[in-house]
């Protein structure tokens, strides 16, 4: 158990200085979400991410194929831009990306899209749970996920004390060659999917320029 506890740390530990050496990535991103007590059907996504804080995102399949989704931080009134596919398709709405409107489909805001927002909670809550003997590895071992190599970490969490973790259960994929969660599931206490996410076609360092979070770029249509 001792040799799981500090194999999990370093893991942890070889994710946040992978992402501290990413500048920028491109990704196919897919979610899956349990809003209001319902399961949501999956959604895939073209991601474009730029530190500090740039997203941009396409919804490259039904059910909301075409739409597309613009955040830079600063920019904009700092507001959600959203291009709805469609019929819908000659609107550009300007949103608060905290607001009800911006999250009606969504477990979470464009700001916590990524690599790093991920990474951030699960080190939180990892380190957390295993300072104070909550949490029980259920599975760490070597697998493929999605055609690669990586690393696949199942566990549960022990609240005591007073304190919260964010899921009952998680799984996660650590890319063997990227060393980033390129998969992630949740579960919460009745063991029903909270949410699940997954990574692939990962370009890191692709130097994404100005024009790609640009409002102005006919390409997309704001």
């Amino acid at each position: 158990m001792a040799d799981q506890r500090e194999r999990l740390l370093s893991l942890v530990a070889r994710m946040e200085s992978s992402y501290a050496r990413i500048n920028d990535y491109t990704a196919v991103f897919r979610k899956q979400e349990r809003v209001d007590g319902k399961l949501l059907p999956e959604d895939t996504i073209l991601l474009k991410f730029q530190k500090p804080l740039k997203v941009y995102m396409k919804w490259i399949q039904d059910p909301s194929k075409g739409t597309e989704a613009l955040y830079v931080d600063g920019s904009n009134g700092n507001k959600l831009l959203v291009h709805r596919g469609g019929i819908l398709g000659i609107l550009t709405l300007s949103l608060d990306p905290r607001g009800s409107l911006a999250l009606t489909k969504n477990r979470h805001p464009i700001t916590e899209v990524g690599f790093g927002y991920l990474i951030d909670g699960l080190q939180r809550n990892i380190r957390m749970a295993l300072l104070h003997g909550e949490f029980e590895i259920i599975r760490l071992a070597e697998e493929t996920f999605r055609g690669r190599s990586a690393t696949v970490v199942e566990g549960r969490f022990l609240a005591r004390g007073g304190r919260t973790y964010y899921a009952s259960r998680m799984v996660f994929y650590i890319d063997t060659e990227l060393q980033l969660p390129v998969g992630a599931v949740f579960y919460d206490e009745a063991d029903a999917l909270i949410e699940r996410y997954s990574y692939s076609d990962v370009k890191l360092n692709v130097g994404l320029t100005p024009l790609d979070f640009s409002r102005e770029n006919t390409a997309y249509r704001f």
